[in-house]
């Protein structure tokens, strides 16, 4: 399980600005007294630019970080489509995918999101089509969540059928192979409020690492379901320090002030400081959002001494930007060491800046900036900010000052974010 955590991480550095979170923004228009989807928009581009435009360059490097960095390009694209309901769409940029496990994946919240809308048949569809040599667990997951769905509509018949499916199906596989895709089926069972089955399920499990999953993922779901007192005794049962942090961290999200109390008692009895530190950030995060100040700024100073890297608080300067703390935010990023969290946070603060219209501190703070890596990251963080505000031509004169990083990849997928804001342009202008 410590790969995986290890695996995502590389995948946020090599996606870099990408990193950020990307926001969505969907209008609609009236035409003819029916309701119309207008441009779809991806970090202020509109989506079909992503389509016209192509994948940018991966630039030189291992040839399976270059199918990752081009398949979460489209998998992007892919799901905001998805989330606007343009389902043939969605689909068939799944077909413009080359990782192994990606558009495996991206299938998956395809069809959750199927489901989600009463489509179970295209859903089930979509699932069945993931290929059982390289997506065996996606495919058990997608069938489980299904089955979900089903159980969220009041439809135990075929609730009770998906599962069956998803179980049988996790079962065929060779016996290795089964841990995760049972972890998962018994997370969505949880997910169903069938917890009785769920624990059944997750202590059945006979791998170590995936049944201290399960079990992590079914305490989300009781603190998720108001049952937070349950889902805290649970987590306290798993054995991975690794899978309590990752339990306590999504459970943080969604905490009141007094449950967020109960939170950090016990992440403090975690040990290992490199778990202790991602569910501490998460409840400090959850403190700004509530506009608590005093239990977030006291947490900040333990965050910051158990993780010096910047790793694990990396999203705190982002958060207080967001509540207008701006203050607070540039104060914990000039603690940060000169690194790749250092370089992400600042930029999230620059699209926060951007985003209140305070350009001119946005560019204030690129000027400060060192590292090309760094300042590549702020100025596209800057032209996103443009790019939402419809203000396409700035952000392609603040594009076109990035300085190249080497000779292959920078100058290519720097002209890539220039083609992006011209096609914007382009759309709106065709559109008056």
């Amino acid at each position: 399980m410590k790969l995986k955590s290890i695996l995502f991480t590389l995948t946020i550095l090599c996606l870099g600005a990408g990193a950020i979170p990307i926001e969505t923004n969907i209008a609609t228009h009236a035409n003819s007294n029916q309701s119309q989807n207008a441009q779809l928009k991806l970090k202020g581009i509109p989506l079909s630019c992503y389509v016209s435009v192509g994948e940018p360059s991966a630039g030189e490097g291992p040839l399976i970080l270059a199918a990752e960095f081009t398949s979460q390009y489209w998998a992007d694209v892919s799901l905001k489509y998805a989330d606007a309901g343009q389902f043939d769409q969605a689909i068939q940029l799944v077909k413009r995918m080359d990782h192994d496990l990606i558009p495996e994946q991206t299938k998956v919240t395809i069809a959750t999101k199927l489901a989600e809308k009463k489509q179970y048949n295209r859903a089930i569809q979509i699932v069945q089509s993931i290929n059982n040599e390289t997506g065996a667990t996606e495919k058990a997951r997608g069938l489980a969540i299904i089955a979900r769905q089903y159980a969220k509509a009041g439809n135990k018949q075929q609730a009770d059928r998906m599962f069956y499916q998803a179980l049988k199906y996790a079962r065929s596989l060779n016996r290795e192979l089964q841990q995760y895709p049972l972890a998962y089926i018994a997370i969505e069972y949880a997910a169903a409020n069938r917890y009785k089955e769920a624990l059944q399920l997750a202590n059945s499990i006979k791998d170590e690492d995936s049944r201290a999953m399960a079990l992590s993922g079914i305490a989300v779901e009781y603190a998720a379901n108001g049952t937070f007192n349950k889902g805290l005794q649970l987590v306290q049962t798993i054995t991975s320090e690794y899978e309590q942090s990752k339990a306590l961290e999504l459970i943080a999200s969604q905490a009141t002030i007094s449950e967020l109390t109960q939170l950090e008692k016990l992440t403090f009895k975690i040990k290992d400081d490199t778990y202790k530190a991602p569910p501490l950030a998460a409840i400090a995060i959850r403190y700004i959002n509530l506009g608590q100040i005093e239990p977030d700024k006291n947490l900040e100073k333990t965050i910051v001494a158990i993780d010096p890297g910047g790793s694990a608080y990396y999203k705190l300067p982002g958060a207080y930007a967001s509540k207008q703390r701006f203050d607070d935010a540039i104060k914990l990023i000039n603690q940060m060491p000169g690194n790749e969290w250092q370089d992400t946070a600042r930029a999230s603060v620059i699209l926060e800046y951007a985003r209140n219209k305070q350009y001119d501190k946005a560019q204030s703070i690129i000027n400060t900036i060192t590292s090309q890596s760094g300042k590549k990251k702020a100025i596209q963080a800057l032209a996103q900010g443009y790019a939402e505000a419809g203000q396409y031509q700035p952000a392609s004169e603040i594009l076109k000052t990035v300085q190249p990083e080497n000779n292959i990849e920078a100058p290519y997928n720097r002209q890539h974010d220039i083609s992006l804001v011209e096609c914007a342009a382009k759309s709106v202008a065709a559109r008056k």
